[in-house]
């Protein structure tokens, strides 16, 4: 099978053991070496270290999708969040103040967000980043959401995400679109000749 005799055992061991046994790792190695999406991830402006926070305005419905009608909601979030890992995850508080089922609400609670990929621009730089965004909130009429969703950041100032959350403590379902504005913008870095 191989063209040269091996006198090495260990080593004649490994190639018949390794054959089957690492391909799967070889190969998803090999593509991301390949795809040079490693590079990229080290190479982006997005996620600085520092604070970000996205003033917010949302809507969406609430509804157990069984007996009672839905409800629209309404409302204005503040998403202050911190980079823990450069380039990758933030994390921070999401408030909520809600007009749903005839009454105002607030919720809060932790929030994460995790950086999937960027959208290009060319030479101009990053135009879109989005991310995959999780969040735990307790509500002021015994809600507890537990959720994320997708959110897409535009050059890092403004937001749009939608989200859905399971309220395990009423037994309903938060569906929830969001456009904000980010007032706690991170520093421009010195490096990026077009900021």
């Amino acid at each position: 099978m191989y063209p040269f005799t091996c006198t090495c055992p260990s080593l004649a061991r490994f190639r018949r053991g390794a054959r089957i046994r690492n391909l799967p790792l070889l190969l998803w190695l090999s593509g991301i070496l390949l795809s040079g999406a490693a590079p990229a991830q080290t190479a982006t402006p997005e996620f600085p270290k520092g604070y970000v926070g996205y003033l917010g305005l949302q809507q969406g419905l609430v509804s157990d999708f069984k007996s009672s009608a839905d409800a629209y909601q309404v409302g204005f979030t503040f998403a202050p969040q911190y980079t823990v890992v450069p380039r990758v995850l933030r994390l921070g508080l999401l408030g909520a103040g809600i007009y749903a089922q005839h009454r105002w609400q607030a919720q809060v609670g932790p929030v994460a967000a995790l950086r999937l990929f960027d959208i290009k621009a060319g030479a101009f730089g990053t135009l879109v980043n989005v991310q995959l965004t999780a969040a735990h909130l307790w509500g002021s009429h015994r809600q507890k959401l537990a959720g994320g969703g997708l959110q897409a950041e535009i050059f890092q100032l403004f937001s749009l995400s939608f989200s859905g959350y399971r309220d395990y403590g009423n037994n309903q379902w938060w569906l929830q679109s969001a456009i904000g504005y980010n007032i706690l913008k991170p520093r421009k870095r010195p490096s990026d000749p077009f900021q």
